[in-house]
């Protein structure tokens, strides 16, 4: 027997091995679902996700390279959340779009995608319970920030519970596209968060500085990003931003009453795990 005969006899053998661990492993993953459907918990758990990933990416000796590890386990993934139950994923269509891309990078293969024209059309989708997540761009290489999702953000009760940043070619880190994820219900704690919050202030002067000094008082990190109108016939500005660290964690800072002497009204529009490298696992 050759060697390469003998290592390829090796190999078949493993792989053998790993059918039936996966098999294994997804047979878990229906009882699990059942659980999921029995107690209304939701389908997609980005905590569990990144907890998961972080710690085999640790355990591991290689040679796999963490990027291998989460594309490996993207598939793994989807198929599990296929077999918990149908799952469905909106997105802007068609197929073959920026936000369908983003999305399949997300969630693998083996989920079903539904496409809506515009991007209230996923929100849409998702508030209804159509749709058990929803992809939608925030930050656009070309065009910047996608004021229809900052819009829809403050029209909607849906709740962010991911992000997506796909891999990019330039240095620049501007040229970045961003996309979130849409869920239903808020997230648990992954250890490594981000909060967005929409801060509602009066538009004269002072307003904006006044309404960010709890989050220096507390020492507590963010990104102002964005700002947008609040409504016809209004003088407001809603001002997004992004905290360092999950809802539970901010309550427990007083930052959420501090804030509500300084802004005109504050809503919490998703904790999410940070991201931490080109996304893919799901």
């Amino acid at each position: 027997m050759s060697a390469l005969t003998e290592l390829r006899e090796r190999i078949d053998a493993l792989d053998g091995e790993l059918l039936k661990l996966l098999n294994e492993r997804t047979t878990i993953a229906q009882e699990i679902g059942v659980i999921k459907s029995r107690e209304s918990l939701p389908i997609y758990s980005p905590d569990r996700e990144m907890k998961l990933l972080r710690s085999l990416i640790d355990r591991s000796q290689g040679p796999l390279r963490p990027e291998a590890i989460r594309a490996i386990y993207r598939e793994i993934m989807s198929a599990a959340l296929a077999v918990e139950k149908d799952v469905a994923i909106a997105c802007v269509g068609p197929i073959g779009s920026s936000s369908y891309q983003a999305a399949l990078a997300k969630f693998g293969s083996s989920v079903r995608y539904t496409f809506s024209a515009e991007i209230a059309g996923v929100f849409e989708e998702v508030a209804a319970d159509r749709a058990d997540c929803g992809v939608v761009p925030l930050e656009d290489p070309a065009h910047g920030l996608v004021n229809q999702t900052l819009d829809a953000l403050a029209a909607n009760e849906v709740s962010v519970c991911a992000e997506i940043v796909p891999d990019s070619s330039s240095e620049d880190e501007r040229s970045r596209a961003r996309y979130l994820v849409l869920g239903r219900q808020p997230n648990a704690s992954s250890g490594n968060d981000h909060t967005m919050l929409m801060l509602r202030i009066e538009d004269k002067p002072g307003t904006l500085v006044a309404a960010l000094e709890p989050f220096k008082e507390l020492g507590i990190n963010l990104n102002h990003f964005a700002s947008r109108p609040a409504m016809k016939g209004s003088n407001d500005i809603f001002f997004f931003l992004e905290a360092e660290g999950h809802t539970k964690e901010l309550q427990l800072s007083d930052l959420f009453r501090e804030l509500s002497k300084k802004c005109r009204a504050v809503k919490v529009l998703g904790s999410y795990p940070k991201s931490e490298a080109p996304d893919t696992a799901a």
